[in-house]
């Protein structure tokens, strides 16, 4: 016999390596157990797969359905989705003044115009977005709120100070439209927006066709005709649930009664405004669909082509990212500000309700981290200065150092007056009468004749007081 080892079939085995080999053994330990240890066996295989095969289809869903990612406040760029999601490139979050701010909140000024109306400003939201709570507060603006101007009549109306303000230069008369408008705005409500839409009544017919028509409930049986040159306007809707293209969208929301009056809002142009409110809110709706969403980039340019804003097509696409995921019914809501008939010879006006109004602006539209305490009085304040009719005499010293004014001797000569004595006696407010806050903060007693130290006010000025910013 020869020294040459036999090589046998289990010295073979062990020589095996690998998968095979690994394999090859398995099957030689499953063919060593008895019946009862197979079924245990195959049973514990089966419950693997399967658990196997639920953990793939669920990453593969999640992975599927994820939403893009939000830009980058900083201004980095949206991502590219795979097919079957919105395209976000070039998304890039505008900057707004950081002091005071709560992050991530935007304020707008929506602005529908009646160009042939003159050029007066037909429609006017305010809108607040705030992209952390994913909510929308707007607020309408009545055309006929009352406004403090020396100009007349018409004048005094809200929807006037866009027109008013313009100018004659064409390249000027939108910004300086705009400006006026949001400063006005920011008188009444505290508020000064950050960016403006500027929109012209055809503008929604072209924007509300781009989505394919709104779904909406029309109120009444419209039909108004005014073929006058400028106008050319002509709305024939049936009341109730339907499809709207472009041009029938632009009739419902200009809409105000039948050439017979038969038919009118039962509110006047308030009902106007509450429906042109939930109009907004439907066509929001729309906008959010998923299938609308994938064709987010062309929409985005056709609004900008559509429009004046000083907003860029990369900052509508990030507020558009930011909006995904957003309940049109739930998380956006809009109000009329709330207000009260004010009397004005021969012209409708309405002044704000000023305790419901402060309520609502702080329920969900103050951008800033104080709360809004009232109408701000900045342009009153610097009017008086530049008139020379006040004059800054000190600070008060309580919490907050509110400024002290007192009035001058222009003030005085102005109102062809010899001392503040001159001035009629103020009204009786019931209760403990007129009063002043001492320095100390405790509230004075007017037959107290001390003065306010630190106010250096002279015999002849009276002193007013202005909250420190």
């Amino acid at each position: 016999m020869s020294g040459k080892r036999e090589t046998t079939p289990s010295r073979r085995r062990r020589k095996s390596s690998g998968l095979a080999g690994w394999w090859q053994q398995h099957r030689e330990w499953v063919a060593g157990l008895d019946r009862g240890q197979k079924l245990r066996y195959r049973l514990l295989q089966t419950l693997v797969v399967l658990s196997i095969l639920v953990i793939g289809v669920w990453l593969g869903l999640k992975m599927w359905m994820k939403l893009p990612e939000i830009p980058d406040p900083s201004g980095g760029t949206g991502t590219t989705q795979g097919d079957g999601a919105p395209n976000f490139d070039g998304a890039e979050l505008p900057d707004v003044a950081k002091s005071g701010r709560r992050p991530g909140v935007y304020t707008f000024l929506l602005v529908g115009q009646d160009t042939a109306g003159g050029g007066n400003t037909d429609t006017m939201l305010l809108i607040t977005f705030d992209s952390k709570a994913k909510t929308v507060h707007g607020m309408s603006l009545p055309r006929d709120t009352m406004i403090n101007t020396s100009r007349k009549g018409s004048g005094h109306r809200l929807n006037a100070v866009y027109n008013f303000n313009k100018g004659s230069d064409p390249d000027t008369q939108l910004v300086n439209g705009v400006i006026a408008l949001k400063k006005e705005v920011g008188k009444l409500t505290g508020i000064v927006p950050d960016f403006y839409v500027v929109v012209q009544w055809e503008a929604v017919g072209r924007l509300v066709d781009a989505i394919g028509g709104v779904h909406f409930e029309v109120p009444f049986d419209m039909d108004y005709d005014d073929p006058t040159p400028g106008q050319d306007l002509h709305i024939h809707l049936k009341k109730g649930y339907q499809k709207l293209n472009g041009e029938q969208a632009m009739g419902l929301i200009r809409w105000r009664h039948n050439n017979d009056y038969s038919v009118q809002y039962p509110n006047g142009d308030l009902g106007r405004v509450q429906t042109q409110q939930a109009f907004l809110k439907a066509v929001a709706a729309e906008c959010l669909k998923p299938e609308i969403l994938l064709k987010v980039t062309s929409l985005a340019e056709i609004f900008m082509e559509n429009v004046s804003t000083d907003l860029s097509l990369g900052n509508l696409l990030a507020f558009a990212q930011l909006a995904m995921g957003m309940d049109a019914e739930k998380d956006i809501q809009f109000i009329t500000m709330p207000n009260q008939d004010a009397r004005y010879p021969r012209v409708s006006m309405v002044l704000p309700v000023v305790d419901e109004l402060l309520a609502a602006l702080n329920s969900g539209f103050d951008p800033y981290v104080d709360q809004i305490r009232g109408v701000d009085s900045a342009y009153t304040i610097g009017l008086l200065l530049d008139r020379k009719l006040i004059e800054e005499c000190g600070r008060l010293q309580v919490p907050g150092r509110p400024r002290l004014y007192r009035t001058t001797k222009q003030f005085l000569r102005a109102f062809h007056l010899t001392s503040l004595d001159d001035l009629p006696e103020l009204p009786d407010l019931g209760g403990e009468g007129q009063m002043r806050i001492g320095e100390d903060g405790q509230i004075m007693d007017p037959a107290d004749t001390a003065e306010i130290t630190g106010a250096d006010t002279p015999e002849t000025a009276g002193a007013m007081e202005e909250e420190a910013p």
